[in-house]
């Protein structure tokens, strides 16, 4: 019953623990999905390398953006083409 217990409160800390960090990831990654190619999945990687705003994406270089992981070519274009249009 004792262990029950102690199982039942670490597993109710950790599904709050998981859920603080979802909200955070979910509120930084708002920011930067608002640009064309950027989803949840890969605004991490713009985080963790410093782009936390879509004026720094926008402002970066060509060989910057592509130093972040899971950046191509590809999708710097499509960033410069959609950028011209605006």
């Amino acid at each position: 019953m004792f262990i029950k217990k102690i199982l039942l409160n670490t597993k109710h800390k950790l599904l709050k623990i998981f859920s603080k960090q979802s909200e955070r990831v979910s509120d930084r990654c708002e920011n930067l999905t608002s640009i064309p190619g950027i989803g949840t999945k890969n605004c991490n990687n713009f985080y963790e390398a410093g782009y936390t705003t879509p004026e720094s994406i926008i402002s970066a270089s060509d060989e910057e953006l592509l130093s972040i992981p899971g950046v191509g070519i590809s999708f710097v274009k499509k960033l410069r083409k959609t950028l011209g249009r605006i």
